[in-house]
């Protein structure tokens, strides 16, 4: 590019164009987002709206960022990363502040928060479904939305993926995400100075209104006069309004009675504690994030005794990954229980036995008990039994030599052979595959 004039939006159009492929797309789509890049004296500018988006760069990025302009520029190239919020008053081009403000000014987004990231299971499915539609039909449906729920189950990250999912579609849309305590404080920030109608007007265009934290309104009578305003003025014109609490609205003692009406008047969804089965998606999906591998009977274990929250699973995962890399000891079942032995609740699962699998497998093949347990041999039976094996080892907490006493087996390497060759056949038989994942989905709803 030496000796060529471009415009900026043509540099970082080549130099995302040099990245398509090499990152993955929820990356690329982000990184596309990013409309302000100067480029002066071998200095690459990327100016990102908060400092989360500085931070993503910074940290999981920059590399490929670099590469990518080296080859683009054919030298090298020194890239800075700035927060518009950083950037104080007349740093640059007033034109640039004011389109700014236009577009990122009261948008505080984590760009990890998004729907493809998001693990979607009974707990959530309705929350995810009308988050979903509102973004596709602004104003129009469910208006206002409120999502409840205990803390940390993800409601935060449902909000953001929503926003997201909007600006997607329509880049030029104006979006506020904010929390109830953010709001009261900039509020009062704006009063002290004389300008509360300049706080107003900040909400007056926007398209999609996001407040977390709602219940952060109670006990605060003047913030709650100011959001009820705020809240008539873009239900009135049509504007979509997204709210979230730890609370349904009629029980949130202390807010006026008037706001509990009009949050009533829309759409109400729980998230709820994620069951068994979602709780295993989000461990692996977690464990894929954080480049650990968590072996099948861990992932069991975790899902079946941590009685917890998505951030709590989070934070299961990461400790174990921290000690089993200090420690250099293997993650096992053993090892999940020394680590977690504050957390994890032994007795909150009913256990999984030998028995219910097996009693499952027949129901499933349409054979006998005896006939499983027996030395008898046809392909029906054989890949019962060595299924009913399979889903023995990895779903409870026996040995391979008490499962090899449940089977009438002289000592524990049928068991062996029997799991080896049901994963090699998963492997190779998609029809398998779903056998085995019925049944074990199956088990596991029942003993939560």
């Amino acid at each position: 590019m030496e000796g060529m004039e471009f415009s900026n939006n043509q540099i970082w159009d080549k130099i995302l164009s040099n990245l398509r492929g090499k990152v993955d797309e929820n990356t690329y789509s982000l990184l596309s987002s990013l409309d302000y890049v100067e480029f002066k004296d071998s200095n690459l500018y990327i100016y990102t709206p908060d400092n989360v988006y500085k931070t993503w760069i910074l940290a999981d990025i920059y590399d490929d960022l670099n590469l990518s302009a080296k080859e683009v520029f054919g030298k090298e190239v020194n890239i800075k990363v700035i927060s518009l919020k950083d950037l104080n008053e007349g740093s640059r081009k007033e034109k640039l502040q004011e389109e700014s403000k236009e577009f990122y000014g009261y948008l505080t987004l984590n760009p990890k928060f998004t729907f493809d990231n998001l693990v979607v299971g009974n707990h959530n499915k309705v929350a995810y479904q009308s988050c979903i539609a509102v973004a596709e039909n602004l104003g129009k449906i469910f208006n206002p939305l409120f999502i409840y729920g205990d803390v940390g189950l993800g409601k935060t990250h449902m909000l953001h993926a929503t926003a997201y999912h909007l600006l997607r579609k329509n880049q030029s849309a104006k979006v506020i995400y904010t929390t109830a305590d953010t709001f009261a404080s900039e509020m009062f920030s704006y009063i002290q100075k004389g300008m509360i109608l300049e706080f107003r007007k900040r909400y007056k265009d926007v398209d999609l209104l996001l407040v977390d934290d709602i219940q952060f309104l109670i006990g605060k009578e003047r913030t709650q006069i100011e959001f009820y305003h705020v809240f008539n003025l873009l239900y009135s014109t049509g504007k979509q309004i997204i709210l979230s609490s730890d609370k349904p609205p009629n029980s949130l003692k202390g807010l006026e009675k008037r706001l509990i009406s009009r949050f009533n008047s829309g759409l109400i969804v729980e998230i709820t504690k994620p069951d068994m089965e979602s709780k295993i998606k989000i461990i692996n999906k977690k464990a894929k994030e954080y480049n650990i591998e968590i072996p099948t009977e861990v992932v069991i274990f975790l899902s079946k005794f941590l009685n917890s929250s998505v951030r709590e699973l989070e934070g299961a995962i990461k400790r174990l990954k921290a000690y089993c890399e200090i420690m250099g000891k293997p993650l096992n079942i053993e090892t999940a229980k020394t680590v977690l032995k504050d957390i994890v609740n032994l007795d909150s699962v009913k256990s999984i036995s030998v028995e219910t699998i097996i009693d499952e497998v027949c129901i499933y093949f349409n054979i006998d008990k005896k006939d499983l347990l027996s030395d008898k041999k046809n392909k029906n039976l054989t890949l019962a039994r060595q299924i009913a094996m399979y889903l023995s080892k990895i779903l409870t907490d026996e040995s391979l030599s008490s499962i090899s006493n449940y089977f009438k087996k002289k000592n524990h390497s049928t068991i062996i052979n029997a799991c080896n060759k049901v994963e090699e056949m998963m492997e190779k038989d998609r029809k398998i595959k779903y056998v085995v994942d019925f049944l074990k989905d199956k088990i596991i709803s029942q003993s939560d």
